[in-house]
């Protein structure tokens, strides 16, 4: 596609429909375990989460703590430990496990070769999976890995989805249609226009 014209303006709509379709959303519960993990283990820590696919994108509403060995620059989840967390989940939730998330400690959340091989591992009979990257100051590096479409979306932010804002948003945003209305203010000029005996069109003053 070429950098203006038509072709820009494709370029542009197929990146904005990207971007909706590929936002990743949070629940704060969520959010918080996170911050927790890094703010209180010194080395690097993984842990797996629960996502829902939606239209506008993906929806992390919960986080868990696996069994596994840490370094400071790596983590290791457990075989053993992945399958504990399986059988500990409900059936019908098992297929929501699609989310890979470990800390950096203090260093930039930029994957290293360890972090993309890693996927290979959870390509196995998932159409899509997350991979989030996060470190002690909360800087985020977010991999969307859409399996079925071969297509990897990369992006650093993480959109919060509080229900209980959302649902305090619509009640004020109603409060406020009943309650505010919009003063009118009539203005009054100071001098009436004056004409003057010639009845002539161009004679007027203000």
């Amino acid at each position: 596609l070429g950098p203006s014209g038509s072709g820009k303006t494709t370029l542009l709509r197929c990146i904005n429909f990207l971007r909706k379709q590929y936002n990743v959303f949070v629940e704060p519960k969520a959010l918080t375990k996170m911050k927790l993990y890094c703010d209180i283990c010194d080395k690097e820590v993984g842990w797996l989460g629960m996502v829902e696919k939606y239209d506008t994108g993906f929806l992390i509403t919960d986080v868990m703590l696996v069994k596994q060995q840490v370094h400071a620059t790596t983590t290791e989840l457990d075989p053993q430990g992945i399958l504990d967390l399986w059988n500990a989940t409900d059936e019908d939730k098992r297929d929501k496990i699609k989310l890979w998330g470990h800390s950096h400690v203090n260093m930039s959340p930029s994957p290293s070769g360890q972090d993309d091989s890693q996927m290979d591992y959870f390509k196995t009979g998932n159409d899509w999976f997350i991979r989030l990257i996060t470190n002690k100051k909360g800087d985020m590096n977010i991999t969307i890995y859409d399996f079925k479409n071969g297509i990897e979306v990369h992006d650093d932010n993480l959109y919060l989805y509080d229900k209980d804002i959302i649902k305090m948003r619509e009640e004020i945003t109603a409060e406020i249609k009943e309650k505010v209305a919009e003063k009118k203010i009539e203005i009054t000029p100071l001098f009436n226009s004056i004409k003057d005996e010639s009845d002539t069109p161009s004679h007027y003053y203000g």
